[in-house]
């Protein structure tokens, strides 16, 4: 009789034992995996990737190529990265100014736009804001001087303030480039004044378009016709007009930057939108850069379209 209490007994225990165990093994490590891997941040990644929408696809016509006073020049799809027509995108051209839109990238990367400088030497080569001794200003009105008036001595402050001087500014430019695999681009100054040693291509300049106006701030600054750039103080003023002749005058064009030198003759990198549809133009040697732009930009309207995929 106790023998077969005794059994009884160690089945009951060898039940409990076995209901712990399962336990163990499914209800506390999914009670856990749930802890660190919420659903709903599971739900949230594949509700965007549902939401992903693909670029619509520009088609090209068969039609001949814009007529330009240049044999160097590009349109590019900023959405899919879709050459629409270009001549000698890997012709080595000078940049002329369109260099400060790695000025002003390499300098957004390394300073916040409301870090001060205080102008410690005067630099008058050029087109400049005439940025006075020993006055201070915003990281943000350098780059805005930069990109819609074209000053020099923006340029050179914002690299002179860079602790590894103006030649270590000058390192980050090249090295911004070559993250990209822009290899046929070289700078060896940040204004863009002759230099034989001092190039690109309308392909690179097309690129680096496209990264330019994936930053913001870039993107807004270059849409102005005009701005007031003072100091801190506000008592030291600058009254500045873009040196891009197409804004404000040709409705599709929406920014970039300009560029001129007599060896580079004329360089435009546009920022064109059609439709909603944005598009980077770029011409090099040009004797006229502003009417082959719009050249470019009646040859977009009626060649190009955007089908829906």
């Amino acid at each position: 009789m106790s023998k077969k209490l005794s059994l009884k007994n160690n089945w009951h225990d060898f039940l409990i034992i076995f209901l712990i165990l399962i336990i163990n093994l499914f209800w506390l490590p999914t009670f856990s995996y749930w802890n660190i891997y919420p659903k709903n941040n599971f739900l949230a990644k594949n509700n965007q990737l549902l939401e992903f929408q693909p670029p619509d696809t520009p088609v090209i016509k068969f039609t001949k190529d814009p007529i330009l006073t240049t044999n160097d020049y590009i349109l590019v799809d900023v959405s899919t990265n879709k050459i629409l027509v270009s001549k000698n995108i890997d012709q080595k051209i000078y940049p002329a100014s369109t260099t400060k839109l790695a000025t002003a990238l390499t300098a957004l990367n390394l300073y916040p736009l409301d870090e001060v400088v205080t102008v410690d030497q005067v630099y008058d080569e050029g087109k400049t804001m005439e940025l006075q001794l020993g006055e201070k200003i915003t990281i943000k009105s350098l780059v805005q001087a930069l990109l819609v008036y074209s000053a020099n001595d923006s340029a050179y402050t914002l690299a002179k303030h860079y602790q590894g001087g103006v030649s270590g500014f000058i390192s980050q430019m090249n090295l911004l480039m070559s993250k990209y695999n822009l290899t046929n681009t070289h700078f060896v100054n940040v204004d863009g004044i002759h230099s034989d040693d001092h190039y690109s291509t309308v392909y690179d300049l097309s690129q680096l378009g496209r990264l330019a106006i994936k930053n913001q701030t870039v993107a807004s600054v270059v849409k102005n016709k005009t701005l007031t750039i003072t100091d801190v103080t506000g008592n030291i003023k600058h009254e500045i007009t873009s040196t891009n002749e197409l804004l404000g005058v040709v409705p599709e064009i929406i920014g970039l930057k300009t560029g001129w030198t007599p060896e580079a003759k004329g360089c435009f990198i546009g920022l064109i939108n059609i439709n909603g549809h944005e598009v980077i133009s770029v011409v090099a040697q040009s004797d006229n850069r502003f009417q082959d732009t719009e050249i470019l930009i009646n040859w977009l309207k009626q060649n190009i379209s955007w089908q829906r995929n």
